[in-house]
């Protein structure tokens, strides 16, 4: 059978990597899993927890220390060289996945003729609370479309933006992952880059299969008080993900969502202007843009609106 590498990169979360591991090993793939823990941490403390991991004949565990760590991605780095496999995922230390993840993935990987599978998410709103939605993310079972990917980019839809959520072709998620470097700021800060891991295929014609089954419990909800403190930085990132893809692969962007793309450029470079933050993160776009208010408008009450909903579910909850 095809064996599959797990790379989890983490750092000070011992207590929470035990979760990512147990799933692994309880897995119902019967192939052979590599995993590799990369940890950039201050102590010891998850190199102990993965010395209490067993080797057995299917499973294998590999420690790594990385002590020369300085940007949320390295760990990626460090782990990408490890990939052995036919099929691989990076996946976050405070997620874990259902014991059907891997036969599930590959399975459809297959049917469908496709290089990446991407599943639906169990939403956890801490380690011990599980907002339980079937169907957090929208899109139908089966081969993602580029007006999939449209949607989410220019109308705000829900689709996965999970390393988690994910299992590739090996091959195809190194290239993923090598190509999202060269959006240098943003993946050094681990934005955008599970953007190209999920979605790479769908420019290049390769395919990625979405399954509507929450194989995965992860804290990546996109409405979350979390995510949405640096929401608009994933956000842009995300664009600047999807601007790069569509130029390499020559993906030519509709009439319809014309007006959205010159309002997201101009509101990206209105931001560059105003904020080192973001001037440090925007890559060179030629294209011009101009603002739209009625979108303006839009986009300023649903983050009044989110803000406001979860003001409220503290307030009620404290």
């Amino acid at each position: 059978m095809p064996l599959v590498s797990i790379i989890i990169p983490t750092i000070n979360r011992p207590n929470l990597i035990v979760n990512a591991l147990n799933s692994i090993y309880k897995q119902s793939y019967a192939g052979d899993i590599e995993i590799y823990v990369i940890d950039s941490s201050i102590d010891d403390a998850t190199k102990i927890k993965c010395e209490s991991y067993e080797n057995l004949s299917n499973r294998k565990l590999t420690y790594v220390k990385n002590k020369f760590s300085k940007n949320p991605i390295d760990n990626y780095i460090v782990g990408a060289e490890y990939i052995k496999g036919d099929y691989s995922k990076f996946l976050c230390d405070d997620d874990f996945l259902d014991q059907d993840f891997i036969d599930e993935a590959i399975n459809q990987m297959k049917i469908n003729n496709a290089v990446c599978s991407i599943t639906n998410l169990n939403i956890k709103n801490d380690i011990n609370n599980f907002e339980q939605v079937e169907n957090y993310y929208s899109l139908p079972n089966g081969i993602v479309d580029i007006s999939d990917v449209n949607e989410f980019i220019f109308n705000s839809k829900s689709i996965p933006t999970s390393d988690s959520a994910s299992l590739m072709l090996s091959d195809k998620l190194i290239e993923s992952f090598y190509l999202s470097l060269e959006i240098s700021e943003c993946t050094k800060r681990q934005f955008g880059f599970d953007f190209f891991i999920n979605y790479l295929p769908v420019f290049d014609g390769t395919n990625s299969v979405f399954i509507n089954k929450p194989l995965v419990n992860s804290l990546a909800g996109s409405d979350s008080l979390t995510m949405n403190a640096r929401m608009s930085e994933i956000s842009y990132c995300n664009f600047y993900s999807y601007l790069f893809l569509a130029d390499k692969f020559d993906i030519k962007i509709e009439e319809k969502y014309k007006k959205n793309l010159k309002h997201k450029i101009a509101v990206s470079k209105i931001k560059s202007l105003l904020s080192k933050e973001f001037k440090t993160l925007t890559p060179q776009i030629e294209l011009s843009g101009f603002l739209s208010i009625k979108l303006l408008f839009f986009n300023i009450t649903k983050k009044v609106r989110i803000k406001f909903k979860y003001y409220l579910l503290n307030k009620f909850t404290d």
